[in-house]
């Protein structure tokens, strides 16, 4: 049975979506598919509203393809929540459900999207990708790791290099799906941040983002973000974060790691 006693929250799960722009370049003409694959870990801590603090650990898997323009991509998560909160606005389309105890671990929901980017841009070092995404909802509703209902969501990524620095926006807008007994709402959301490398190994950047809540009469979740990227080679490269934030349905802190390996 479903506990409707609970307090609204996000997740960050950022780990498998931190930019790194202008240091992966995808294959050349004529060449075949470039493959990725990130292993991260997120934590993050907050009250949400309530007495009692929730943690949450986020480990996404992720898998890509790059051909030519278009990007395929699945993200399949593990979580573990330890807390009163629930969480339904959660990047990546990831969402937790209600929870009759205080915890609860296993899979989360599997992310699928598809991205375009416009490569006609590219000489004038405009990056324009859109990329729609859907949820599956593949985690437990039982056990309170997912609404048991899909979502999809459709996004803008822009950003322009000028030199080493590279500001860049997001702006998406997201279709919940709505289990019985809650009262959802679509949503927008977006990002705006700033990245300056250093060099061909080293990245620093900064982003803020804003989402609507899920639901209606609930804080807005905001959040601040800074990150290091390293190149250790073309092959191989490491995130690392932290995050803050500036709403009562965001984590208070929190932050994470996601390695990167990139064949052939």
């Amino acid at each position: 049975m479903v506990n409707k006693t609970w307090y609204a929250a996000v997740a960050m799960c950022t780990s498998a979506a931190i930019p790194a722009w202008g240091q992966e370049a995808g294959p050349a003409l004529g060449e075949g598919p470039r493959y990725r694959v990130n292993l991260g870990m997120d934590y993050t801590s907050g009250s949400y509203g309530a007495d009692e603090k929730t943690e949450i650990l986020y480990m996404p898997l992720s898998v890509q393809a790059q051909g030519g323009p278009w990007t395929v991509r699945a993200v399949v998560p593990w979580l573990h929540v330890d807390g009163p909160a629930i969480i339904l606005d959660g990047a990546d389309g990831g969402n937790v459900g209600t929870r009759d105890a205080e915890s609860a671990s296993g899979m989360g929901d599997l992310s699928l999207s598809l991205m375009y980017s416009f490569e006609q841009f590219y000489d004038r070092s405009l990056f324009i990708d859109v990329t729609a995404r859907v949820k599956v909802p593949t985690a437990s509703l039982d056990a309170g790791l997912g609404t048991g209902e899909p979502d999809a969501a459709l996004q803008l990524d822009l950003a322009q290099a000028i030199g080493p620095l590279i500001p860049f926006a997001t702006i998406g807008y997201k279709w919940a799906g709505v289990p019985a007994g809650f009262k959802l709402r679509n949503t927008i959301y977006g990002s705006v941040g700033l990245q300056y490398s250093w060099s061909d190994v080293f990245a620093t950047g900064v982003s803020y983002d804003y989402r609507q809540s899920s639901l209606r009469g609930s804080p807005n979740p905001q959040e601040g973000l800074a990150y290091l990227n390293i190149s250790f080679t073309d092959d191989w490269s490491v995130n690392i974060y932290s995050v803050v934030g500036f709403s009562e349905n965001s984590p208070s802190a929190g932050g994470g790691v996601a390695f990167v390996y990139r064949f052939p």
